[in-house]
This record gives C-alpha cells, sequence and structure tokens, in this order.
C-alpha cells in the first residue's frame, strides 16, 4: 500500500484492501464484494448482481457494481473490461443524469478521488454490464474480469455473483447535477461530451509518414500530437476526438485527432 496518496479521502477504503482480489463481506442480503487495487488504483465491493433463478445462463446480461478511486496526482481513467464468460463487457453510466444509462468509451477517476464525470460535468452514476453470459453462472461463484486503465494498467479480479434468488441489486450511485464549466451554476447537457481517452503502442502506417496506434479497440490513426511522444514502438496515452468520416491520405486505422499524448506508465 506504499505510495498512495490522499490518506484521508481514501483511508475508509484502505482498510478493507488486503490484497488483489481479497472478498469482504457486506451487512444485509449475503452480499460479498471484491477489493483489488493496481498501481494506484483501488477497486472496491465489485460484485455481479444476483440471478433471478440462481444462476447465470448463456445468453443473459448482468450488472456490475463497484467503486474505482485513485490516490495518484493526475487522473486516471478505466478504458475497458473483458471476460472469458460472456460475449463482452459495456462501460455504463448516467452522463445526462436522467435516470437512463448509456454505454461510454471510458470512466473517469479524478486525480485523489473517486470516478466522475470530466470537469463540469455531472456525478456520474456508473456500473459495467455483462452482455450474454456464454456459459453457466450460478450465485456464489464468481467471474473474472480484467481492467484496463490508461495509468494504473492491467488487474484481474474474480468478481462474486450475488446470492439470494431475488435478482436484487445494489442501488446506482446518485447522479447530483454539478456546475458548468462556463457558468459555474448549470448543469452539464447532452452535448457535453468528454474527450476519449486510448492506450496503446505506436506502429508505422502501411504508407510513409503515418502513425497507427495499435489498441485493445483496434487501430487508430494519429492525427497530430507531440512527434517526440509519438513514435513507432512507444506505449502511449492519448487523449482527443474519434473522427472517423475525416479523408486523410493514410488509409489504415480510424482518424483520431490528439488533443494531449504521454508516455504510458509501465505496467
Amino acid at each position: 500500500m506504499d505510495g498512495l496518496r490522499t490518506p484521508a479521502l481514501l483511508g475508509a477504503v484502505l482498510v478493507v484492501v488486503v490484497g488483489c482480489a481479497q472478498p469482504r463481506e457486506e451487512s444485509g442480503s449475503g452480499t460479498t464484494g471484491t477489493d483489488g487495487r493496481v498501481g494506484e488504483v483501488v477497486l472496491h465491493n465489485a460484485v455481479v448482481e444476483a440471478p433471478a433463478d440462481g444462476s447465470w445462463w448463456p445468453g443473459d446480461d448482468a450488472v456490475v457494481r463497484l467503486t474505482l478511486l485513485t490516490g495518484a496526482d493526475r487522473p486516471d481513467w478505466l478504458l475497458g473490461v473483458r471476460t472469458d464468460s460472456a460475449a463482452r463487457v459495456e462501460l455504463m453510466a448516467d452522463r445526462d443524469c436522467d435516470g437512463t444509462s448509456e454505454r461510454v468509451d471510458h470512466i473517469r477517476l479524478p486525480a485523489g478521488g473517486a470516478a466522475a464525470p470530466e470537469p463540469g460535468g455531472v456525478d456520474t452514476a456508473h456500473h459495467l454490464r455483462i452482455v450474454d453470459f456464454t456459459r453457466e453462472v450460478p450465485a456464489g461463484t464468481t467471474v473474472p474480469l480484467t481492467f484496463t486503465f490508461a495509468e494504473a494498467g492491467q488487474t484481474t479480479l474474480d468478481v462474486p455473483v450475488k446470492t439470494g434468488g431475488d435478482g436484487d441489486v445494489s442501488p446506482p450511485a446518485t447522479c447530483t447535477p454539478g456546475p458548468s464549466p462556463t457558468t459555474g451554476t448549470t448543469p452539464a447537457t447532452s452535448s457535453t461530451r468528454p474527450a476519449t481517452v486510448l492506450r496503446g503502442r505506436v506502429v508505422d502506417g502501411v504508407e510513409p509518414g503515418c502513425l497507427v496506434l495499435s489498441t485493445d479497440r483496434g487501430q487508430f490513426l494519429l492525427l497530430g500530437g507531440d512527434e517526440e511522444v509519438l513514435r513507432a514502438g512507444a506505449e502511449v496515452v492519448v487523449e482527443g476526438t474519434v473522427r472517423p468520416g475525416q479523408a486523410t491520405t493514410c488509409q489504415q486505422g480510424t482518424p483520431f485527432a490528439v488533443d494531449e499524448a504521454r508516455t504510458a506508465p509501465t505496467r
């Protein structure tokens, strides 16, 4: 646990984080959550909702609740989650604070705090959705989930499935309007969208002078950015905008306009 900053903020979480993938008992309804850590990111009380009939079956979808925090002095982003027990895992958030969750590209963890929206946005209720189980998963067993963070890297947790048989699940985090970056009082609207964050390895494109970022989400053609950082062979984190319709002379990868690029921390 050495090196974790903001002890006052994270102290309540750290007392239950004995090591990666350590289960903890929650009060009420037999809930067991899993805690873990990678770098300076803490994953707290991760749990899959209870199946109504005692098991999740092939083709079923399920919600995963958890709390994410970072003690680092710069933000981090959850970029994706995967499992070998289902077709995919989606990141979900109520970005408009209207009670309806939508799929998002990433979940932001502000420096020294819990997962939150972009600056000037809203306090967003977030969760994960396991889509299309490929095997039976009984209540009381676990589902392996691999989390990828832009700064902290990867970690895998065996996340328990709630028991109880009534399909109950903890309510999502409260969605509270936050200040607008322009007025300081107006909540963000649906037109406000955060930049996309990607992590991957830079490779030379097929055409001369073209650089492509190879990621878990596919290949992206890098447009702009710091040439000292964006060089072939470098592992990097980039922030910017995906521009699938932009015309370029490079034919490999989805165009991605880079706003910021930096060398990725060692995993």
